[in-house]
């Protein structure tokens, strides 16, 4: 996720008092009206009175940007939402446009929220096609998912991406955790393009969708109501057309589905070692 805070420390020399006063708060809480002078001058070597910061520290608690308890002061519990909120919008314009889209320097962890399932299964698929996030010896694609994944809002040239997604990625192996109707189906068609993927309802145990790609952990979690939606679709559906007939000319139902996209090679490398185990002895069923 962009970090407002970090992006304040990038040019401290160019920083107005109220940003640096944020970054000392940021990190140290609660201060005094003293303490926070002395930081200034100690951390930025901020040429401001006693009195300019007072002054300063009084506009923002007029602002909402901090507020003061017996104490001292901190930021807004408030205002930390807020901006957060515009800069998780700010992030979604740079990072999904018609796909993801990783920075070749990243680390750490990128955020994103859908609404739709359509939107999320299609992205995901035009990800793994790029490659982006292969960068290790081991190029190995795994997923651990609850129900599967297929688009709601179904198009034909889904099946093309699938394919495209697949011929990219060779080896690709598929725990679905849970048994339905049209799960089945997901299951025939991902090993009908060449993935190994398993219905293994013993293999539970996890609340949220799993996937696991070179030095990349990827997460996504639904909420309750997303998840009765997927249960109830999946139950009534047995193939395609039957989702097609639900939502060809109709919108699909809006959802909530929280994406995380973590890199680090040692957590990657175990997690892969433990999807792995159940495969083991196992082609495609």
């Amino acid at each position: 996720m962009i970090n407002e805070l970090s992006l304040l420390k990038l040019n401290p020399e160019t920083a107005s008092t109220k940003q640096k006063i944020i970054s000392i708060l940021s990190e140290h809480f609660p201060l005094s009206t003293k303490e926070i002078h002395s930081k200034l001058a100690r951390e930025y070597a901020t040429e401001i009175s006693y009195q300019g910061t007072h002054k300063t520290v009084q506009e923002m608690v007029e602002e909402k940007i901090i507020e003061k308890d017996s104490s001292g002061y901190q930021l807004g519990i408030d205002w930390i939402q807020k901006t957060k909120k515009v800069f998780e919008d700010v992030e979604k314009k740079y990072l999904k446009k018609d796909q993801i889209n990783i920075p070749r320097d990243f680390s750490g962890r990128i955020e994103l929220e859908y609404d739709s399932l359509t939107d999320l299964y299609v992205s995901f698929a035009e990800l793994y096609a790029s490659r982006q996030l292969v960068n290790s010896s081991d190029d190995t694609l795994y997923g651990n998912l609850e129900y599967g994944w297929f688009p709601f809002k179904f198009k034909f040239e889904h099946f093309e991406l699938l394919a495209r997604m697949i011929l990219t990625n060779r080896k690709a192996n598929c725990i679905i955790r849970k048994k339905t109707n049209f799960g089945e189906y997901i299951r025939q068609e991902y090993n009908r393009v060449g993935m190994n993927c398993i219905i293994n309802e013993a293999n539970s145990g996890l609340d949220e969708d799993l996937q696991i790609q070179g030095d990349y952990i990827i997460e996504v979690k639904y909420d309750t109501t997303t998840k009765e939606i997927i249960e109830k679709y999946y139950n009534k559906w047995k193939n395609t057309e039957d989702a097609f007939k639900e939502f060809g000319l109709k919108e699909e139902p809006k959802v909530h589905a929280t994406m995380r996209i973590t890199k680090n090679r040692e957590m990657a490398e175990f997690m892969r070692k433990q999807l792995n185990k159940a495969f083991e002895g196992k082609g495609n069923e």
